[in-house]
């Protein structure tokens, strides 16, 4: 019970408050992170601006490009959580919920978890982000218990 409840504040320490970028009548769901982070990813990669401007492609808006950084800053925080709720877990002579790999996991890494936890669940993008990507890392990383 112990364990649970630290792993509960780390995660609420890292995670925040979800919603804080839409509306108050608007929670934050799996569609808004695949949306939203898979825009992070793509903005991330080598000659992103280079190809949008060649292609004469417009930018995304501003509220586009504040909503990829916070989806990329919730799930990597999400996923510093995790790691972090791991090692206080072993420590503890506890089974995580979720094992991360030794080495950890990079920004784009983690993303690509996500997306593509929604994407191979399409029944998820009406549920709430914090639910949706808790279980792209449990089903990516389980524990062997």
């Amino acid at each position: 019970m112990k364990t649970l409840i630290s792993f509960l504040i780390i995660l609420t320490l890292a995670v925040g408050f979800s919603g804080t970028l839409y509306s108050a009548e608007q929670v934050a769901t799996g569609k808004n992170v695949l949306m939203d982070c898979a825009l992070a990813l793509e903005m991330a990669q080598d000659g992103y601006m280079k190809e949008v401007l060649s292609k004469g492609k417009p930018l995304p808006s501003k509220a586009q490009q504040n909503r990829a950084a916070y989806c990329l800053n919730y799930v990597v925080g999400f996923k510093d959580a995790l790691y972090a709720s791991q090692i206080f877990q072993e420590k503890n002579g506890s089974v995580p919920f979720v094992c991360l790999p030794e080495n950890n996991l990079n920004n784009g890494q983690a993303l690509l978890i996500v997306i593509n936890y929604i994407q191979d669940n399409p029944q998820v993008l009406d549920r709430p982000q914090a639910a949706v990507v808790f279980n792209a890392f449990y089903y990516a990383y389980p524990c062997k218990k």
